[in-house]
């Protein structure tokens, strides 16, 4: 009868702390993911565009929009030129962002192994970002008009596997810019524009519209007003992301704070660096909305220690016992 009651009490005692291990598995805490909003920890290189001076640090210039507009984001920004783009340089980095400026230049600049190297970051997981003549270059192909002719050229960098058209002859004639509306996709499904207004006066100086019909899986996150054609655009190339821009969202007209003062005789009506952030999250695949992660607390894993600790020095006396 002993026996037998010794053999029930350790039954009793296995399950109560199976039971135990069962619940103490079942009720982790769960916590709020802390909500990012900057790209802190993210490394941007700016390509200098080809320039034929020895410096690297911005001038006034898209370039040093971008580099002052990302410094804002939080992000940790260099200046890049094309041979430490070609000896790897992009390796350290998650976006690369190419400026405005002249597409040919960047051609001539980077050859074919610096295209190369830009299209291996990107399949590989990196991200593009392209403004005005930086996303000429980053299209297939593209279409240019100027003192009434036309040519169609091809650059080779093809992340965007469409065509580029400019300038808009109806915004600003060549080489005139102007400020012009754009009327966001507040609903696009991949950037959040929530917070933003349905409509953005940005600068305008020769950049594309895009032809994005019959290609899949392009997102328009902006539309010229003039045209109601494709102005910003974002999709996934191969492992990598990328956002082109015609108009240039990194100028903040009339403000110092983009390192530019040229053109702070214009007015933006506000800024365009909030839709340029939202922008940049996505690039570098940060997810600005909360959500539930589970952690284990250093309690709670001892206590799963000790507990199957003695399960098994239960078990091993019943086996014991039995004997």
């Amino acid at each position: 009868m002993v026996s037998i009651l010794q053999h029930r009490k350790y039954r009793l005692l296995l399950v109560g702390l199976t039971v135990l291990l069962v619940f103490t598995g079942t009720t982790i805490p769960r916590i709020d993911s802390q909500q990012q909003d900057d790209l802190m920890g993210i490394k941007v290189a700016v390509y200098d565009g080809g320039s034929s001076s020895d410096s690297t640090d911005p001038r006034e210039s898209s370039m040093a929009a971008l580099f002052w507009m990302f410094r804002w984001m939080n992000a940790t920004v260099e200046i890049v030129n094309s041979s430490a783009i070609k000896a790897g340089v992009l390796e350290g980095f998650q976006i690369i962002a190419v400026p405005g400026g002249y597409a040919y230049d960047y051609y001539i600049d980077l050859g074919y192994s610096g295209a190369k190297a830009i299209q291996d970051f990107v399949s590989e997981g990196g991200a593009y970002w392209g403004t005005c003549a930086g996303a000429y270059y980053a299209c297939h192909e593209f279409k240019w008009t100027e003192n009434g002719r036309t040519g169609i050229y091809h650059y080779g960098l093809d992340l965007f596997p469409g065509r580029g058209v400019g300038p808009i002859a109806g915004i600003a004639d060549w080489p005139n810019y102007a400020m012009t509306d754009v009327r966001m996709n507040v609903s696009n499904g991949i950037i959040d524009l929530s917070q933003e207004p349905s409509t953005h006066s940005i600068m305008y100086y020769g950049g594309p519209y895009f032809e994005t019909e019959g290609i899949d899986d392009i997102i328009t996150m902006a539309s010229y007003s003039y045209n109601d054609m494709p102005a910003m655009i974002a999709f996934e190339h191969e492992a990598g992301k990328v956002f082109l821009t015609g108009p240039h969202p990194e100028w903040d007209e009339d403000s110092f704070r983009d390192g530019c003062i040229w053109d702070n005789i214009l007015d933006d009506n506000g800024t365009d660096w909030g839709l340029c952030k939202s922008a940049a999250l996505w690039l570098a695949s940060i997810d600005i909305s909360p959500e539930q992660y589970p952690i284990l607390d250093l309690q709670v894993i001892i206590a799963l220690a000790a507990s199957i600790s003695v399960i098994a020095l239960a078990v091993l006396i019943m086996q014991l016992r039995r004997k």
